[in-house]
């Protein structure tokens, strides 16, 4: 079994399929169309995201219940909606410096999330983008960040910590949101 890539032609991960060997797509594993196409299906437990994408859709890897890893390439600039929801095998998540906002809800239910890092000149994280990892121990998010979405960690774990620069806007959203922040000079 393999996967799939749908690469619109501005560099958009459209969908992803299960397909055999030799690349025929094996349509019986997908569930309508749009978002989720190519989730929902639990024998993908790696994703590795072709160097050239440049936004991950929404709902793109929505439900795969036993993804435990994923490579996001330098060349994706956003994450969409939901693109990760309740990928709840997921432990880690670094997230390379070309990103610059996380949608909605993008890794909301992620129940076994332990430790996101964010690189680079992200500005914004949607609503609920983390809401509900009950896992979720630590997230380094740099001082670029000028906006946090409503709830964005609501029902995450009592022990979250976010890691940030000195005076940065997270840390000031963490302290305002009774989220503890350990803070490191730049």
């Amino acid at each position: 079994m393999m996967v799939k890539l749908t690469i619109n032609e501005s560099g958009v991960l459209e969908k992803a399929e299960l397909a055999d060997e030799a690349g025929t797509v094996i349509t019986d594993s997908v569930r309508g169309t749009g978002d989720r196409e190519f989730c929902d299906y639990s024998l993908l437990t790696d994703a590795v995201i072709p160097d050239g994408v440049t936004s991950i859709g929404d709902g793109a890897f929505a439900g795969c219940d036993w993804l435990f890893g994923v490579t996001i390439p330098d060349s994706v600039t956003h994450i969409g909606n939901k693109a990760f929801y309740d990928c709840y095998s997921l432990t880690e998540i670094i997230i390379p410096k070309s990103v610059t906002s996380i949608g909605n809800e993008a890794f909301v239910d992620c129940n076994n999330l332990e430790s996101v890092t964010i690189l680079g000149k992200i500005t914004g994280i949607g609503d609920r983008a983390f809401a509900w990892c009950e896992s979720l121990a630590e997230i380094t998010v740099p001082d670029s960040v000028t906006h946090i979405g409503d709830r964005a960690f609501y029902g995450c774990g009592k022990d979250l910590v976010i890691r940030t620069p000195t005076g940065s806007f997270a840390g000031h959203y963490a302290m305002e949101n009774g989220i503890k922040v350990a803070e490191f000079f730049t």
